[in-house]
């Protein structure tokens, strides 16, 4: 058994910039506009950001509430908040972004304080993600807005999508769903959370006392084909590249992922067939990026769960 170690800090070096990463493009225009209208987002607002990191929710959602309206931004750490307060000098224009020192479990405001609370992958990381959406339900007004934007990451990575990379055969496909699943154990068994929430949420929020619960999913895909045209593609292509060649990244993930599939149940022996696989496949995954002839296609399971806080 591994010993348990801390979560991951991304306020910390080259994490803080993969934070970005994983945002840029995320969420495309048209969409974000739709749910905006599907969560009936109007200027003048009070918001609530749980787990607010840089800013990201309240940058994304500005334009349809902030005209008039107050964000808060609530996150454990300091420098990601002071870097966020930065940013938001660009982006909340014509209303007020204030941000906050605060836990997801003791959040710092009043009963019935908000018109909206919200969070994006915050409830994938907690321990405790049920205790979180208690205190979101707390914080809303009767009447008001408890949204989470939550991943099902187990399912996803369980999910064959187009590539051209060799193909596995059937016997290495269920060995590496089989580390799959010892990888999402892991990460519950060393209390760094829970990757396939997402589905979860609307049950979770039923249980808070929610009602009018319902539920979207964003429409973006992974698209990689050469020649690589637009700016997303380009994105993804650099995020890529930089995967390949970032040798401290590649060995704190592989740290991480050694320690989460041992935690999860899976064995010494598997975990090193497990990495000879990928060693196999990796020089030629970086072969056919030198070369810009890779491509590969594929979704991810990202949803969008609204429930309204009930007049008592």
């Amino acid at each position: 058994m591994t010993k348990k170690t801390k979560g991951i800090d991304w306020a910390k070096g080259p994490l803080r910039q993969v934070l970005v990463d994983q945002r840029k493009f995320l969420w495309p225009e048209d969409t974000v506009a739709k749910l905006a209208a599907w969560m009936d987002l109007r200027p003048g607002m009070t918001v609530v950001d749980v787990g607010c990191g840089l800013g990201y929710l309240g940058y994304t959602y500005w334009d349809h509430f902030g005209n008039g309206g107050t964000y808060y931004g609530v996150d454990a750490s300091p420098k990601l908040l002071r870097d966020a307060e930065k940013a938001a000098k660009a982006w909340a224009v014509k209303g007020k972004a204030e941000f906050i020192t605060g836990s997801a479990l003791s959040l710092p405001f009043p009963d019935n304080f908000a018109d909206l609370v919200m969070c994006q992958t915050l409830l994938m990381h907690l321990k405790e993600p049920q205790k979180a959406l208690q205190e979101m339900v707390r914080v809303a007004k009767p009447g008001g807005l408890v949204m989470c934007q939550e991943t099902d990451n187990l399912s996803s990575a369980l999910t064959k999508g187009y590539s051209s990379l060799p193909e596995w055969s059937l016997e290495e496909r269920l060995f590496l769903n089989k580390m799959t699943l010892h990888w999402y154990q892991g990460r519950i068994t060393l209390g760094r959370g829970d990757s396939n929430i997402g589905p979860k949420v609307p049950e979770m929020l039923r249980a808070a006392g929610l009602k009018d619960i319902a539920i979207r999913m964003n429409d973006r895909v992974f698209l990689l084909q050469p020649p690589y045209k637009g700016p997303l593609q380009q994105h993804y292509l650099k995020m890529s590249l930089k995967g390949q060649k970032d040798k401290k990244m590649r060995r704190y993930w592989l740290r991480r992922n050694r320690d989460e599939a041992l935690a999860g149940g899976a064995t010494p022996e598997e975990y090193r067939r497990y990495k000879r696989m990928m060693d196999r496949i990796e020089p030629i995954f970086r072969r056919q990026l030198k070369t810009k002839t890779h491509a590969s296609c594929g979704g991810a399971l990202f949803y969008i769960i609204k429930g309204t806080k009930p007049h008592r």
